[in-house]
């Protein structure tokens, strides 16, 4: 039992890490090497600030809300210490004489920067002063956890008069608050059947938020009558949020198998937070539902509890049509292959996707094996390049590039020839162009020889040849030169990275630092001059500079200072300094 917890917490951990990993058809080329941009810093001038203050310090109702909202943007671009705008700010959201408009922006401003010491200014405005600015002020209110406001939130919910806009409010923050005696009144909202739907499943929401025990009698009335609507079902699950009794979870259970999708998407969702087990046995089901929110819940539960005979059901996914649902499933899959019981599994199960006939299953199937670096796949993948669809088209190249078995060399250089013939033939398209580009990858890794003067046919400048085959094919002449220097080639290259930008067509940064670092990697030592010339004085924070720095290091031995970052700075304000003086 230990062992199976710690697969359990290990898995999710991976899961979780995966997220920001995903699968997906990469570039070799963007990696090696690895070239690091330097995060850009925020440029801002330092006169602005003071100008937008004395513009807010003015009477007209227009120079403050104009002033108001430039600080509001600024703030959030990042121009710091605009916190000092606050007094001023606060002074227009007060005054009586102030126009709705330089009020709105001023209380908007104020709660972009956070001013939580205006609070109770915002509260005694936005109660005075109409049901826009408690649209705007009264979320911030309940965020703040600002405590003087509850007593209004609760006094709307048993008023009859009470707008929807201003109801569904005080339900909101209420439910924010953490204030538990606001539970009876949001019950009574969430059973209320002439009230709206949005209030009562807000007021559903906010109650199970807000107790976490003792609202299994709730769900209860609100699912046994006959009459029960899906408002009314939706209203139950809400209330159990919090909720893992033993009643509850019976409860969920029986919501869970609803035909209504999204009760029963909202009632595994919670299970699934209780207990994965719980979903276990409705998962193979639910994951049959035509609709995707309940299938990734079936999805989950048989990730969290893997199985192999669960991994046969679970990789049918694969072949989902919702994108997000088969691309999570992949990523677990791939993950659960790290298991040594369960490999095997997924192994065989993307393999028979593989061999079928539907291109989704194809190109999430590729992708996991070529991840997972499982060589019997290549055949297959040999058959896929000729497949119609472009997802599956560029899913296998790069499933070859990532196998890299030079027993395929003979069949991708014959790939890469009759494309090359068909696109000199009609206009290049995208999924041809990152198919080609893939290909010429492996070839040039794999150093397949032969096919260097089909690479060097795309040295120049020719749009029908595509960016990214461009750049792949002097890539790969870079390794099938790598530590032997050849003049014309190193020359054609070096054409390529400093031909003139004012040149049209333009050449791409692509194809320029594809050159930079083919010429480091054949030691083309004589194209240092001209490298150093198109670099200029200082390395810039981009790829092409980066690709030159890191040439001539691979040249020479001399490593140039780092690049420096670039300045990211936002003009077009309202008001902005005359002149240029930083």
């Amino acid at each position: 039992m230990r062992f199976a917890v710690c697969l359990w917490l290990t898995l999710g951990l991976a899961l979780t890490a995966s997220a920001a990993g995903e699968i997906r058809p990469d570039f070799a080329m963007e990696s090696d090497p690895e070239l690091k941009i330097p995060e850009p810093v925020i440029g801002f001038h330092k006169k602005s600030k003071p100008l937008w203050l004395s513009a807010l310090a003015r009477p007209e109702a227009d120079l403050q809300r104009l002033s108001a909202e430039t600080i509001a943007q600024a703030h959030l671009f990042g121009v710091p210490e605009l916190i000092e705008a606050a007094p001023r700010l606060k002074k227009i959201v007060t005054a009586e004489a102030s126009h709705a408009n330089a009020r709105f922006s001023a209380a908007r401003a104020l709660i972009a920067l956070n001013a939580t010491e205006t609070a109770t200014d915002l509260f005694d405005v936005s109660q005075r002063h109409g049901a826009d600015l408690r649209q705007l002020i009264e979320p911030a209110l309940a965020k703040w956890k600002f405590e003087p406001i509850r007593s209004v939130w609760q006094r709307r919910l048993s008023a009859k008069d009470t707008r929807h806009r201003e109801l569904l409010l005080a339900i909101h923050g209420l439910g924010e608050s953490g204030d538990g005696s606001a539970v009876p009144d949001l019950l009574s909202l969430a059973h209320d059947s002439r009230r709206t739907s949005a209030a009562r499943l807000a007021a559903a929401r906010s109650a199970g938020r807000l107790q976490g025990a003792g609202l299994e009698a709730e769900t209860e009335r609100l699912t046994q009558q006959t009459s029960a609507t899906i408002v009314d079902r939706l209203c139950a699950v809400a209330l159990l949020d919090r909720h893992a009794s033993e009643t509850a979870q019976s409860a969920l259970l029986r919501l869970a198998r609803d035909l209504e999708p999204s009760v029963a998407a909202a009632a595994l969702t919670r299970l699934n937070a209780i207990n994965h087990d719980l979903v276990v046995p409705l998962a193979e089901q639910a994951m049959q539902n035509d609709d995707a929110p309940v299938r990734q819940q079936g999805a989950d539960a048989f990730v969290a509890r893997p199985t192999p005979e669960r991994i046969a059901v679970l990789a049918k996914l694969l072949d989902d049509p919702h994108p997000n649902l088969r691309g999570r499933v992949r990523d677990a899959l791939f993950v659960l292959a790290k298991s040594p019981g369960l490999d095997a599994a997924v192994r065989q199960s993307a393999t028979n996707l593989l061999a079928g006939d539907r291109w989704r299953g194809q190109e999430q199937a590729a992708l996991l094996l070529a991840a997972l670096d499982h060589k019997p796949a290549a055949p297959r993948f040999v058959e896929l390049l000729e497949s119609t669809r472009g997802e599956v088209m560029i899913a296998s190249a790069w499933g070859l590039r990532k196998l890299a078995l030079p027993e395929t060399l003979p069949a991708i250089f014959s790939k890469v020839t009759r494309q090359t013939e068909i696109r000199l033939k009609q206009p290049t398209l995208p999924e041809l162009d990152a198919q080609v580009a893939h290909l010429f990858e492996a070839l040039g890794l794999m150093h397949h020889a032969p096919a260097e003067s089909l690479l060097r046919s795309y040295v120049p400048k020719d749009a029908s040849h595509g960016e990214l085959s461009r750049s792949a094919a002097i890539w790969a002449l870079g390794h099938l030169h790598a530590g032997r220097p050849n003049e014309p080639l190193a020359v054609q290259m070096v054409g390529r990275l400093t031909e003139s930008p004012a040149a049209v067509p333009f050449e791409s940064s692509r194809v320029r630092w594809a050159s930079a670092v083919s010429l480091g990697r054949m030691l083309a030592k004589s194209q240092v001059p001209q490298m150093r010339a198109f670099l200029g004085p200082k390395v810039g924070p981009d790829f092409t500079s980066l690709a030159i720095r890191w040439a001539i290091n691979e040249l020479t031995g001399e490593l140039l200072p780092d690049a420096e970052p670039s300045v990211v700075s936002k003009s077009g304000w309202f008001l902005e300094p005359l002149d240029d003086d930083e």
